[in-house]
C-alpha cells in the first residue's frame, strides 16, 4: 500500500513538472513574439503622417481643422471601373464624412449627414439654406464596406451630386433604403494630416 501511494506521488510530481515546463515554454515564445512586434507605436508621431488620402483606411487618424477624427469604417464605390472612397470620421463630438475621389485630380470632400430635410434628389437646381446648387452628376454604382458604416457590406447605391462653389450637397440610396442626404465642402489634399493605424 505505501509503494502504491509513493508511486502515485511520484506520477503526480512528473505530471505537475511536465505541465510546468509547458506552461513556461508557452510564455516564452509569448514574450519573444511580443518583442518581435516591437513596442506599441504612437499613431500620432510625426515621423508616422502620410499624405495621400487614396490610402486611408479603417483606424487611420486624420487631423482636419483643429480635430483628431478615427477612421470608423469606408466604403469603397465602384461604377463601371472608375473608383472612389467614402470614410466615416469619428472624433467622439463630431461624426463625418470625407470623400476621395481622383478624377482629373484629386477632389476631397468633408461631409455632414442632414437629418429631416425636405428636399428630394432630380432637379438640375436644388436651393438649399439660400445657396442654389447645381446638379453636376448622377448615377450609381456597386459599393464594399468595411469597418462602422451604417450600410451593409455591399452592394448597390443610387447617387446625385450638386455643387455651388466650394459647398457640396449630396444624396445617396442604399439598396432600397430611402434617400440619405449630406452636406459638405471641398477640401485642399494638404489640408489633412494622416496618421495610420497600422503599417
Amino acid at each position: 500500500m505505501d509503494a502504491l501511494v509513493i508511486i502515485l506521488l511520484v506520477a503526480a510530481v512528473a505530471v505537475a513538472v511536465i505541465f510546468y515546463r509547458k506552461y513556461q515554454a508557452a510564455q516564452a515564445a509569448q514574450g519573444r513574439s511580443t518583442a518581435a512586434a516591437g513596442p506599441p507605436r504612437d499613431p500620432l508621431a510625426t515621423e508616422s503622417v502620410r499624405s495621400d488620402p487614396r490610402r486611408i483606411t479603417v483606424g487611420d487618424v486624420i487631423r482636419f481643422d483643429g480635430r483628431d477624427f478615427i477612421v470608423r469604417g469606408s466604403i469603397r464605390f465602384d461604377q463601371d471601373g472608375f473608383e472612389w472612397q467614402e470614410h466615416f470620421l469619428d472624433d467622439v463630438e463630431e461624426k463625418r464624412w470625407l470623400s476621395v475621389e481622383d478624377d482629373e485630380g484629386l477632389e476631397i470632400g468633408y461631409w455632414t449627414a442632414v437629418k429631416g430635410a425636405d428636399l428630394q434628389p432630380g432637379p438640375k437646381t436644388l436651393d438649399y439654406e439660400g445657396r442654389t446648387y447645381e446638379l453636376d452628376e448622377k448615377g450609381s454604382a456597386r459599393f464594399s464596406a468595411v469597418g462602422t458604416t451604417g450600410t451593409g457590406p455591399n452592394g448597390r447605391v443610387e447617387y446625385y451630386d450638386y455643387e455651388s462653389g466650394d459647398a457640396l450637397l449630396a444624396f445617396e440610396r442604399y439598396g432600397d433604403g430611402d434617400w440619405e442626404m449630406a452636406t459638405g465642402r471641398s477640401v485642399g489634399e494638404y489640408e489633412l494630416d494622416i496618421y495610420p493605424g497600422s503599417d
